[in-house]
C-alpha cells in the first residue's frame, strides 16, 4: 500500500531545495525521478527498514504521552547520532503479534518513515489576540511500524564502529605502562605512551575518536581521539566542558547534563545569551564545584525548596553545538 506524501511533500520540496540562498519550486511528481527526499533515518522516505532503540518521551506539551524512539541500530548498522522519531502502528497482519511499545522498553521495529507539516506559522496568528494553544509552523516525522518486538537493550562496543567514528564508555584500567577504557568483553586503547593518572584509575570514562581494529579481537584502539570524565562526582574540583541541555524555567535558567540538572553561576547573564536558547543544546565550561542548594530535582518555588547537594559550575563560559550524540542523552 502507498503512502504518499500529497501536499506535505510539495512544501518540503520548497523549503528543502536550495538554488544559492533562494528556495527552488518543484512539482512533487518529480520526487523520485530527479532527486530523492532522505528521511532522519538516512534513506528516502518510504523506505522499509528494521530499526533498534529504545522508547522514550519528548518534552513538549504536543507530544506528551506519544512514544519516540531513540534509534540506536538501522538495518543492524549501529548509530550514535541523535536520531528520536514519533512512533505510530501502521498496516498489520491481523494475525501478527505486535509489541506496544512502552517507556523505557528496547524494541526492533519494522516499518518506514514519513512525514507532513504540523502546527501554524506565526504570520497566520497576527492580529489575533486571544492565540490559540498550537505549536508554530514545522515538518514532523513519524515512523509507522507494522512489526515490533521486545529486545534487551542494547551496549555498544568497539566491534559494532570499526574504522568508524565513536563515543565509548567503560572503565579506565592501565596495563604495561599503557591507557585502556574497558567494557564488557572489550578493551580500547586510548594512549599506548602513558597510563591513567592514579586518580582516575577504576573511574567511569569515554573516548570519542575512529575506532581501529588489532591483531587481537577483543582489542581496539582509539585513532585521534579524546578522553573524559564521564560522571559528575568525579570531575568535583575539577575544570570541566559538559555537553548539555539549557532549560528556562520562568525566567530561572538551569543546565541539564545527562538527565541531571545543574546550576551555573550567572547563566542568563553569559556574554551572547538569550531566551530563545531555552531547550538548546550547549557546551559549559567552567569550574565543577558541589555544594548545598535549592533542589533542582523538586517543584516549587526556588525560595522554598528543600536544600541538596546540588553541582554548580562557576566562572562559565559557553558556546552553542547543533546537537550531542545520542549516548550522551540520558532522560530522567
Amino acid at each position: 500500500m502507498r503512502h504518499p506524501l500529497g501536499l506535505a511533500l510539495l512544501l518540503l520540496i520548497a523549503t528543502a531545495l536550495l538554488a544559492g540562498d533562494k528556495p527552488r519550486d518543484e512539482p512533487p511528481a518529480k520526487a523520485g525521478a530527479e532527486y530523492r527526499l532522505t528521511s532522519m533515518l538516512h534513506e528516502p522516505f518510504g523506505t522499509v527498514l528494521t530499526v533498534q532503540g529504545v522508547i522514550v518521551a519528548e518534552n513538549l506539551k504536543e507530544y506528551q504521552g506519544t512514544p519516540f524512539i531513540r534509534v540506536q541500530r538501522i538495518n543492524g548498522r549501529a548509530t550514535q547520532k541523535l536520531i528520536q522519531v514519533k512512533l505510530a502502528m501502521g498496516w498489520t497482519d491481523i494475525r501478527a503479534e505486535l509489541v506496544k511499545p512502552e517507556f523505557g522498553m528496547s524494541v526492533e521495529l519494522k516499518g518506514y518513515e514519513t512525514g507532513g507539516f504540523v502546527g501554524v506559522p506565526y504570520e497566520a496568528l497576527k492580529g489575533i489576540q486571544l492565540r490559540p494553544a498550537v505549536p508554530g509552523f514545522h515538518f514532523s516525522h513519524t515512523f509507522v511500524f507494522h512489526e515490533s518486538k521486545k529486545i534487551d537493550p542494547i551496549r555498544w562496543s568497539p566491534a559494532d564502529f570499526a574504522d568508524r567514528e565513536a563515543l565509548l564508555e567503560g572503565r579506565a584500567v592501565s596495563a604495561d605502562q599503557r591507557a585502556y577504557i574497558a567494557g564488557d568483553g572489550w578493551r580500547l586503547l586510548v594512549d599506548a605512551a602513558a597510563p591513567w593518572p592514579k586518580d582516575l584509575l577504576d573511574k567511569t570514562v569515554e573516548g570519542l575518536g575512529t575506532v581501529r581494529k588489532t591483531d587481537d579481537p577483543k582489542t581496539y584502539r582509539l585513532e585521534k581521539g579524546a578522553t573524559r570524565l564521564v560522571r559528575l562526582e568525579d570531575q568535583v574540583g575539577r575544570k570541566v566542558a559538559l555537553r548539555g541541555r539549557a532549560w528556562d524555567d520562568n525566567g530561572f535558567w538551569r543546565f541539564e547534563y545527562r538527565g541531571v540538572m545543574l546550576y551555573v553561576s550567572g547563566m542568563s547573564d553569559l556574554p551572547g545569551w538569550k531566551n530563545s536558547l531555552h531547550g538548546q543544546w550547549v557546551q559549559i565550561e567552567g569550574n565543577l564545584e558541589e555544594g548545598l542548594l535549592p533542589d533542582l530535582g523538586a517543584r516549587g518555588s526556588l525560595d522554598k525548596l528543600e536544600l541538596k547537594k546540588q553541582f554548580m559550575i562557576r566562572k562559565p563560559s559557553w558556546k552553542l553545538l547543533d546537537s550531542v550524540l545520542s549516548p550522551e542523552r540520558v532522560d530522567h
